[in-house]
């Protein structure tokens, strides 16, 4: 390839516009000046023509950890960036359009390095002549130590919420928590009179308890309420605690609305009413945690803007919906104090805050990076004295998948199924083995190297339920180990897990097609996955 001080490179002039024939002297040193620029420039810079890298300056070698430009040529752009970004960078950087606005259109891109990391920078692209023939040419801002910085300050902002929110969470789990314990202890001493006296069905129908059986099946079922009432409180703090995971995909908007309107709801209760309005919305493609703490943020202000004692007097209200190009719309309103005029234009900078020592300044600042990196906005009105509405405006993912319908299935008739049960903790695998026994034959251990004996010695089963983590052998480990000893059972596996909370399970779980259920198990689910294995 000719080298970039050889080449005849020049920006593409409008068709319109008059072209000027200049001197030779005058497109020499213009020439020289911008491959001078390109090769000193601290910024990335790679040209390209159909998306295969002509050149690359040395700041992008450095940054990838290749020794030379040279090492690019030939390169397809995409193959890069990094493989989420693909689908962002693939329109602005590799096809562009000439745009007359001085600053381009950055957008946010990942690259991969040679030795296996990322460089985050925020780059724009430009038609250019090269060798008499268009091209494109990309410069990039490495931003990768910004990011990094603004992961840690994401990182603070999130427990600085959560420890606010910590004494509520308690308060939230320990009032279900109450009536679940005090509903099994009933049925609990009602069950033991029923087995201690001589007319069991008779003490169970009333007996000097009174009741009877409606209340015990009443009782239990409060149990099971106040039971998954916990379960969703937990799933709740996971949304909002995995702050290490940057993996982005279709996100439902509502569904993280919901759950951080459950977290702050102890901040609202003894300030406001609460309010609402909550409409289906298109997926967006986002980080789950990371805007979760968007809403957070902004549903934690709304209840701090408003004096404690007065909670008949003031709402708080919380809608969504979707405006006439198809966004994802959330708004957060208020009746609160409002904000100063002459203080609203700064509520975004970070670490400015109202709050004295009690606030870090950081809560709005994160959430307007978030919203942005998302390509979407946050808008804010506000009138001191009568309250303060923030709405945020989501671009929705394209093309997003329809929700999956569970379809009802009519297990009467089915033939039982063989399920290997493998869990390390012994009452999980009685308690779900007690639950499925009836139409199902459920075999048990407790060790994955015992599950994986009895799978290599020919056993056959329409089900494996296994444990992601455990000691000795993990789930993931057993999912391998199958794969290459009795392949055609590794499809039969599904995963279970109290919380994928290493960086190698979440990227296990998101390589694999099984399926993986959350504990607390939801029973219905998995008796449906069950009913399909049994069509199979």
């Amino acid at each position: 390839m000719t080298s970039p001080s050889k080449s005849k490179v020049s920006p593409q002039a409008p068709e319109s516009a008059t072209v000027q024939v200049a001197s030779p002297d005058a497109l020499t040193h213009a020439r020289q000046s911008f491959h001078t620029l390109l090769e000193l420039a601290p910024e990335l810079a790679l040209l390209h023509k159909g998306g295969t890298v002509l050149y690359a300056n040395p700041a992008l070698a450095r940054a990838l950890g290749y020794p030379s430009g040279d090492k690019l040529e030939g390169s397809r752009l995409l193959d890069l960036v990094h493989h989420e970004d693909r689908s962002v960078a693939e329109g602005p950087l590799v096809t562009p359009v000439a745009n007359a606005d001085a600053g381009g259109h950055r957008v946010p891109v990942r690259w991969r390095c040679s030795g296996g990391g990322i460089r985050a920078t925020e780059a724009v692209a430009a038609p250019v002549e090269y060798e008499g023939e268009p091209a494109i040419v990309v410069l990039a801002r490495d931003v990768t130590e910004l990011a990094e910085s603004q992961h840690q300050l994401l990182q603070r902002d999130r427990m600085a919420a959560l420890g606010t929110l910590s004494a509520g969470v308690a308060h939230e789990i320990n009032n279900p928590l109450t009536y679940l314990l005090v509903n099994l202890d009933y049925v609990m001493r009602r069950l033991r009179a029923a087995s201690a006296s001589d007319d069991p069905m008779g003490e169970l129908a009333g007996g000097m308890h009174g009741g009877g059986l409606p209340a015990l099946v009443q009782s239990l079922q409060q149990a099971a309420d106040g039971a998954n009432r916990v379960r969703q409180i937990v799933r709740d703090l996971l949304t909002f605690s995995q702050g290490s995971v940057e993996q982005r995909g279709l996100t439902d908007v509502r569904g993280v609305v919901e759950s951080a309107v459950q977290m702050a709801w102890h901040e609202i209760r003894h300030r406001a009413r609460l309010v609402k309005s909550l409409a289906d919305l298109p997926p967006v493609d986002a980080n789950e945690a990371r805007l979760g703490q968007v809403f957070l943020n902004l549903l934690v202000n709304a209840a701090q803007a408003i004096p404690e004692g007065h909670a008949d007097a003031n709402e708080i209200r919380v809608s969504t919906r979707t405006d006439e190009t198809g966004n994802a719309i959330v708004e957060v309103c208020d009746t609160g104090i409002g904000i100063e005029p002459q203080v609203l234009p700064r509520i975004f900078d970070p670490f400015f805050t109202t709050k004295g020592e009690g606030g870090t300044g950081l809560g709005l600042s994160i959430s307007h990076g978030t919203v942005r990196a998302l390509g979407g906005r946050i808008e804010v009105e506000s009138e001191r004295g009568k309250g303060t509405a923030f709405r945020i405006v989501l671009p929705p993912a394209k093309p997003w998948r329809a929700s999956t319908q569970t379809t009802a299935v009519d297990v009467r008739a089915m033939p039982r199924r063989r399920v290997l049960l493998i869990d390390d903790e012994p009452l999980v695998g009685e308690a779900v083995a007690r639950s499925l026994s009836e139409d199902n034959d459920v075999q048990v251990v407790t060790d994955a190297k015992q599950g994986l004996a009895r799978i290599e010695g020919g056993e056959k089963f329409d089900v494996i339920l296994c444990d992601l983590m455990m000691p000795v052998m993990t789930g993931m480990d057993l999912y391998a180990e199958v794969v290459r000893r009795a392949p055609k059972q590794a499809g039969k596996i599904v995963f279970m897990t109290g919380g994928a909370f290493t960086s190698r399970a979440r990227a296990f779980l998101e390589s694999v097609v099984n399926p993986c259920l959350e504990k607390p198990l939801d029973m219905a689910k998995l008796r449906s996955i069950l009913a399909r294995a049994g069509r199979e």
